[in-house]
């Protein structure tokens, strides 16, 4: 399996970063994050917007197949992956107004024949959690490249497991991208903006989108609950792709996942209904949740950040907040 400490750093990750840039503008309003999470009911007033531009290796807005084929992207993946020949899958970005250090997490992750087109978030998180499927797992690379030269903003990531010590990148990010394996390396947004900046008063319904002359509002119910200049916006995307290869391999039914799950639960000796819809089914996903998201970590565990630092992380922490949601979501 891939070794997931391994990163490649490299500049420049655009040919036209101002191009990429005016699409945040051009494809605006995003919505909330918590808004791609409902089931989780939490950081509803984070000031945190997402946006999908391509998928299933489709760009979805103008521009997007430029990006989907970035050549530099490219290379860096099959880098990543040793020289095998590799297919762009999908786009997302990430809009951010001042706000506290994300949660730490690791990517939803993608298994042969289970993905986000048909499957529930939470779902993947118990599977990526459980450790059952890591030989039908998908090994992606991923290109992440942010623009923002403000206060804070870093990516923040635990290279070595969350036992070791936290790695960062700092603004100014400008042109440069860092390919890794998300999906397997805890990791965060760091605080963005002053330590003291205000959060907007919102819920996950609200959006954000330019307000002309170089600003960004944050708008819910007709009402504008928060204005920032484009200075304080952290923008980030993320690209991966897969090796070609993994098409070709065994896949996975539901009737497959469902029974070794099943099993592992009665040799837990845990007490549970099978249910007739498993992805539907509100019981099952929660149990499924308690059962196997991030299950070396109990609430309050402390993990090294740095020198004299340490950095709380919860039961959440399995909880994708980089990844495209599933389709209809």
């Amino acid at each position: 399996m891939q070794n997931i400490a391994k990163l490649i750093r490299f500049e420049p990750a655009f040919d036209d970063p101002e191009f990429v840039r005016a699409m945040f503008e051009h494809h605006a309003p995003y919505r909330t994050m918590a808004g791609y999470l409902p089931t989780t009911g939490r950081d509803t007033n984070i000031p945190w917007f997402r946006g999908n531009w391509a998928t299933n290796g489709e760009p979805l807005v103008a521009g997007a197949e430029k990006i989907l084929q970035n050549r530099r992207f490219i290379e860096a993946a099959r880098v990543f992956f040793g020289g095998s020949a590799v297919r762009p899958t999908f786009i997302v970005v990430n809009v951010n107004a001042p706000m506290p250090a994300g949660r730490t997490h690791v990517d939803v992750p993608t298994f042969r024949g289970v993905t986000r087109d048909h499957y529930p978030l939470l779902f993947l998180v118990a599977m990526g959690g459980s450790g059952l499927f890591e030989s039908w797992r998908v090994i992606q690379a991923g290109a992440l490249t942010w623009f923002y030269d403000g206060p804070g903003g870093n990516f923040e990531y635990w290279p070595e497991g969350t036992n070791g010590p936290m790695s960062v990148e700092r603004p100014p990010f400008g042109n440069v991208a860092i390919m890794a394996d998300n999906d397997r390396i805890y990791h965060r947004i760091g605080r963005v903006g002053e330590p003291d900046a205000k959060l907007p008063r919102m819920t996950s319904a609200a959006e954000i989108r330019p307000a002309g002359r170089g600003a960004w509002e944050v708008v819910e119910n007709g009402e504008t609950r928060a204005t920032y200049p484009s200075s304080a916006i952290r923008l980030s995307l993320l690209w991966k792709a897969i090796r070609e290869s993994e098409a070709h391999s065994e896949v996975l039914t539901l009737d497959r996942v469902m029974s070794i799950f099943i099993a592992d639960l009665r040799q837990r000796n845990i007490d549970f209904r099978i249910p007739n819809d498993p992805l539907s089914d509100t019981e099952w996903m929660a149990l499924l949740d308690r059962t196997y998201t991030v299950p070396d970590f109990q609430k309050g565990e402390r993990i090294k950040s740095g020198p004299g630092q340490v950095n709380v992380i919860d039961k959440t922490a399995g909880r994708d907040y980089f990844c495209e949601p599933p389709s209809g979501k």
